[in-house]
């Protein structure tokens, strides 16, 4: 049981960068309407700060139109750490995440708590011209992969995300360096099984090269790379060449499909392994968006075989900031001796106060053949 407990905690702690495909109800169909990263989450664009501020929150909005460059404006509340440098970074953009959580895993015979400090980064980005130059820097959670397979010292540091990327006017896009692969639908919950167990969490960045190419409606993003990011710098038997493509295609203003597709060649200790999948969602209103997205798992190893991961996503804005999420998901076993279908229920409330401001509850009801588990989840998301 401590075994399960110690995966729960540190799935956990691996969270990190904030995307919301829930804003599809309010027709954001790319992730770069609001965010530097082509595959969302980390920094905010200057327009993606003012939107948060006048049109997300709870409070803060404003019932006129913003001027012309307001977005731009150093010395708004939506600004970092509040407007307090004004013009002294100039044309560098900053912000900086802190996620403070407490956390309840329940299992039979008893549970645990847990007060975490999840994450604390400095992200930064630079822009011009059409091209951007993006870099992130932040505590080390304890207890993650990344330091267990590095024996690291408590106090570490760690650059999640570093590229330079360049897109031209007809929205043709190359980007280089350390960056998550397109793939699938990014979930706020980055424990989805979607996520999680596609190898699409915070330690599975690629250092890579990815081009894009957007031709109205359509979204097309190939990524090719020798291997993930970690590999790379500290595990050479892990390294092995994957490729990854992406594509999206708008219906609507708010319904949207995208089709993804995922290689990894076999390493020295690694089978080879690959996923495809695809997604639609869709807001019949400004105030509910659905995803699903139907994924599977391929893996040539004698004891596996192919699993199916779906996972559907619900929410309702029940009052302005104030969104309430329904989330069932499945991940099948494909076979492999030992494990069974993992059966989820995710329950969670977001709140979004005021610019800066994000108050998640989540609660987790998991449910497999040798026992069951429930995780409560509760963060304070802070954005400057």
């Amino acid at each position: 049981m401590r075994t399960i407990v110690f995966l729960l905690a540190t799935t956990v702690l691996a969270s990190t960068a904030w995307a919301e495909p829930t804003f599809l109800a309010k027709q954001y169909t790319r992730c770069t309407a609001c965010h530097y990263s082509p595959t969302g989450g980390g920094l905010l664009t200057p327009y993606g700060r003012l939107l948060s501020h006048r049109e997300l929150s709870t409070t803060g909005g404003a019932s006129t139109a913003p001027a012309s460059g307001a977005e731009d404006d150093p010395h708004g509340e939506q600004a970092f750490l509040f407007g307090a440098l004004g013009d002294a970074l100039g044309p560098v953009h900053l912000g900086l995440e802190m996620r403070p959580a407490h956390l309840r895993i329940g299992f039979p015979g008893g549970h645990q708590d847990m007060n975490l400090l999840m994450n604390l980064d400095l992200i930064g980005a630079l822009q011009k011209n059409g091209w951007t130059a993006y870099g992130s820097v932040g505590r080390e959670p304890p207890n993650s992969a990344v330091r267990d397979s590095r024996t690291l010292p408590d106090a570490a540091f760690v650059s999640y995300e570093h590229w330079i990327s360049y897109q031209t006017d007809q929205g043709f896009g190359i980007r280089a360096g350390r960056f998550l692969p397109a793939y699938g639908v990014r979930f706020a919950d980055h424990t989805a099984t979607t996520r999680a167990d596609l190898d699409l969490d915070r330690n599975d960045q690629v250092y890579g090269l990815e081009v894009s190419d957007t031709l109205g409606p359509s979204l097309i993003q190939v990524m090719v790379s020798p291997g993930k990011a970690e590999a790379i710098l500290h595990d050479s038997s892990h390294r092995g060449f994957s490729t990854a493509g992406r594509w999206q295609f708008d219906l609507a203003p708010r319904a949207t499909i995208v089709g993804s597709a995922f290689y990894r060649h076999s390493t020295d200790v690694d089978p080879q392994s690959g996923a495809v999948g695809g997604a639609f969602g869709f807001a019949p209103t400004s105030h509910v968006s659905i995803w699903t997205e139907v994924d599977a798992n391929l893996q040539t190893k004698a004891v596996g075989g192919h699993s199916w991961v779906v996972v559907n996503e619900t929410s309702v804005e029940v009052y302005r900031g104030i969104w309430l999420k329904f989330s069932p998901q499945l991940q099948t076993s494909g076979g492999t001796p030992g494990f069974s279908d993992l059966r989820r229920i995710a329950l969670a409330a977001d709140l979004l106060p005021r610019t800066h401001w994000n108050v998640n509850v989540s609660y987790y009801h998991d449910h497999t053949f040798h026992a069951s588990t429930s995780t409560l989840l509760a963060q304070l998301h802070l954005s400057m």
